[in-house]
């Protein structure tokens, strides 16, 4: 368990690409199977705890849908691999639920390793202006520099600069990642008797997250700093804490800092793009607004609904909920607010993970990667479990 949990923010991982992992003849990463380092993990964990389970009524329910789901979709081989994805995450909720105790005492060790690597790390991919391959691969980390085709830049007084990746897919998902890890952080706080350590990790995260140029995530940081200084008897440490992180992270990037050109370098046509998505999405829909498109087949349906877009953009749609239901229908999104207001309703949730649902949820409006993308998904099935 202790290596299953280190181990979440990597990605390193064995790609099979079959015909069906194909859009327009172009890979889709998104589609193609994967066996990565922590599935081997999982397996031997899933091997030592097997238990046969006790089925109700409802549960074959549920299976019944998913078939349904399934020999709706497009390319139903996509849909068996998704939904097996699923089936991991939810054994993995139901471990950890059973071991909670255990799964805690781990994530105060971990939570600071995982920030202190990926935030130092950022460092280096920005002062360098791209990867910095040798032991990082072994990670997760993809090759990159300033001009790799798609890759996510920013630009500061003209001066173009990558954004910060670390192990992840993309800069917004280690952003999303940060800033929930600094929260659990942040609730662990009292366990952790040498406060100048725990500062540093929260610092180094605030600085990692800086760096991904993830403009949702830093508005929601700044929210996050505020709720959690808004007690305190002294709040020009909020002040302090800030700028302190602002002046490292450029004093890092060694160029000066004009807020005029702050907004300059990102996707110019990002809005757009995000928004033609969002018209897919509501397309797919209406064609399947009981059952969806199948599980993991947005991006199969996509080019039939954007034919006539001057812009053709290979994503998944950038909110979570209409993901959802354009994949699983209504039914399917019926069923997810059921069981997770089952759940959650016989808990009693601390306030640090109503923060982190808040984050997860708003940050979902406007991108994906909290399903669509390992780490977030199972950093996203943790704290489901330990709630």
């Amino acid at each position: 368990m202790f290596l299953l949990l280190l181990l979440i923010p990597t990605q390193l991982g064995k790609h099979f690409w079959f015909d069906w992992s194909l859009v327009l003849g172009i890979r889709v990463d998104y589609l193609s199977p994967v066996l990565y380092l922590i599935d081997l993990i999982w397996i031997g964990l899933f091997i030592l705890n097997l238990k046969i389970p006790v089925l109700k009524f409802k549960h074959f329910l549920i299976l019944g849908f998913v078939v349904i789901n399934i020999l709706m979709a497009r390319d139903w081989q996509i849909g068996i691999y998704k939904w097996l994805r699923i089936g991991q995450l939810v054994w993995f909720v139901w471990y950890v639920v059973k071991n909670k105790k255990l799964v805690e005492g781990f994530l105060v060790k971990i939570i600071p390793i995982w920030i202190i690597i990926e935030s130092l790390l950022a460092v280096g991919q920005i002062s360098k202006g791209g990867s910095l391959n040798g032991i990082w691969w072994w990670l997760g980390e993809r090759g990159f520099d300033f001009n790799t085709i798609g890759i996510a830049q920013m630009s500061i007084i003209g001066n173009g600069l990558v954004r910060a990746y670390g192990t992840f897919s993309h800069p917004n998902s280690l952003a999303g990642f940060l800033l929930v890890s600094l929260v659990l952080w942040w609730g662990y706080r009292s366990e952790i008797k040498n406060k100048v350590y725990w500062w540093v990790v929260v610092w180094l995260g605030g600085m990692g997250i800086i760096l991904t140029g993830s403009r949702t995530i830093w508005v929601l940081t700044l929210m996050v700093l505020i709720l959690f200084f808004r007690g305190l008897r002294n709040k020009w440490k909020v002040g302090l804490l800030i700028l302190g992180l602002l002046f490292l992270a450029f004093k890092i990037i060694d160029y000066n800092y004009p807020i005029g050109n702050f907004l300059g370098g990102w996707d110019e046509n990002g809005m757009v793009k995000r928004g033609q998505l969002n018209l897919a999405a509501i397309g797919m829909i209406r064609s399947s607004p009981l059952f969806g498109i199948g599980l993991g087949n947005f991006l199969v349906n996509l080019p039939e609904f954007q034919r006539n877009n001057q812009i053709f953009w290979l994503q998944p749609v950038h909110n979570i909920f209409l993901l959802v239901v354009s994949e699983t229908g209504f039914l399917g999104l019926g069923i997810l607010i059921y069981f997770l207001f089952e759940y959650l309703s016989k808990k009693k949730i601390r306030s640090e993970f109503i923060l982190i649902l808040g984050i997860i949820m708003m940050s979902g409006m406007v991108d994906h990667y909290w399903l669509t993308l390992p780490q977030n998904m199972w950093l996203l099935a943790l704290i489901v479990g330990i709630i």
